[in-house]
């Protein structure tokens, strides 16, 4: 079966990272087309990071400001142990081409190597260089966003918070299944703690992985962002899944965003566990939501988008 023994994140980071890469790549049989794709490396915290920049095929509608496209730069799922630009290739396509945007795909240093807040640090100076090299990726500077998938939603949350008042504070938010509370059960936690992509282990290795092994309790906002500071924050299109263990602080998240003042949309996928826009080339549901994510978050971005 998919996933089964150990589930995603085991307790050897390599061999999951190997596994998880080996599982993704088998499901894609004809990659979604795009105009290009690049992969280069930019500097962050003392560091180089790889990233992969994704132009879209334009087709009529798509343009903005004197003919510049928006910007979504991506952060990975995968538990903050697993996961990279190949394992996210395909739905930073569908991305791309559904919403006709530029993706910039980050391959932020993962745990227990790198624990809290490293990956979060180096997704924040990778919107911070994305917004001081509009020029170089021919994008809208005014229109530069940041989304995730799982772990990705978690570090664009951060990131956002993080940027509130500063010139690089993102345009939008796209959280897709984010977890935002690393502290608390929920219980979506006890109901689909035996899913498909995401267990209870997967859940606890994650958590000891990032957090534990640092300085930072589970309650820092720059590990549990539920926890943050939810005002002034950008708009943001937030995405739950009805069958995943993180369903319920995703969907708390939204409702604290919007009593703090700050724009959140959110919408539930019916049927759907956590993962599915990594399922979108075997599963025709996992697909046209994913691709019913893109058309919203671009309809969000160009200001469009009120339920």
């Amino acid at each position: 079966a998919f996933m089964d023994e150990g589930g995603l994140i085991g307790s050897n980071p390599e061999k999951s990272r190997r596994r998880f890469r080996k599982e993704m790549r088998s499901l894609i049989d004809k990659p979604t087309p795009v105009e290009s794709v690049k992969d280069f490396e930019i500097p962050v915290n003392s560091t180089q990071i790889g990233v992969r920049h994704y132009t879209p095929k334009l087709t009529g509608r798509a343009t903005t400001n004197d003919g510049k496209l928006p910007l979504l730069v991506f952060f990975h799922g995968g538990g903050f142990v697993v996961g990279d630009l190949d394992t996210h290739d395909e739905p930073c396509r569908l991305f791309c081409q559904q919403a006709q945007v530029h993706v910039l795909s980050i391959n932020y240093r993962l745990a227990p190597e790198h624990p809290a807040p490293a990956a979060a640090e180096d997704c924040l100076e990778a919107l911070k260089w994305a917004y001081e090299h509009a020029a170089d990726l021919d994008i809208d500077p005014t229109k530069i966003a940041v989304g995730g998938d799982s772990a990705g939603g978690n570090l664009s949350a951060v990131v956002s918070q993080l940027a509130v008042g500063k010139p690089y504070a993102p345009a939008a938010q796209l959280l897709i299944y984010p977890c935002v509370d690393l502290k608390n059960q929920f219980p979506s936690h006890l109901a689909y703690g035996k899913g498909l992509f995401l267990n209870q282990s997967d859940m606890d290795n994650a958590k000891s992985s990032y957090v534990t092994s640092g300085k930072l309790t589970l309650s820092d906002p720059l590990v549990s962002p539920l926890f943050g500071n939810l005002t002034g924050l950008p708009p943001a299109l937030l995405i739950t899944a009805e069958l995943d263990a993180l369903r319920d602080e995703g969907e708390m998240y939204a409702v604290k965003m919007r009593e703090a003042g700050s724009h959140c949309i959110a919408h539930r996928i019916e049927h759907q566990g956590h993962g599915f826009i990594n399922i979108t080339s075997i599963n025709r549901q996992a697909l046209a939501a994913t691709q019913q994510i893109a058309h919203d978050f671009r309809a969000l971005l160009d200001g469009r988008l009120d339920r």
